[in-house]
Formats: structure tokens, C-alpha cells, sequence
């Protein structure tokens, strides 16, 4: 009885800690976006005659 509670037990346990972890990713890849987005949007944009300077 008790191998049967210990199967279940760690079956369910590896299932909620694949969710969890799963989450986690999911919530840690979308702060690495929304802070990738924030810096991006701070940058100064290039004028157009440095744009020219730099090709040169």
C-alpha cells in the first residue's frame, strides 16, 4: 500500500512541478520581452544624416 501512495505521490508531484516550472519560464520569458521592449523604446532613434555617417 504504501509503494502505491510513494508512485502516486511522486506522479503527482513531478506533475505539479512540471507546471510550476513551466510557469515560471513562461513568466520569466515575458519580463526578459517587456524589459527587451522598454529598452528599446528609450534608445535613441538614429537621425538620418548619422545614419549616413556611419555607412561612409
Amino acid at each position: 500500500m504504501q509503494e502505491i501512495e510513494r508512485f502516486f505521490g511522486n506522479l503527482f508531484s513531478g506533475i505539479i512541478n512540471r507546471f510550476k516550472y513551466s510557469a515560471m519560464d513562461a513568466a520569466d520569458r515575458k519580463i526578459r520581452e517587456t524589459i527587451d521592449e522598454q529598452i528599446e523604446q528609450r534608445r535613441p532613434k538614429p537621425k538620418p544624416k548619422d545614419q549616413e555617417d556611419r555607412d561612409l
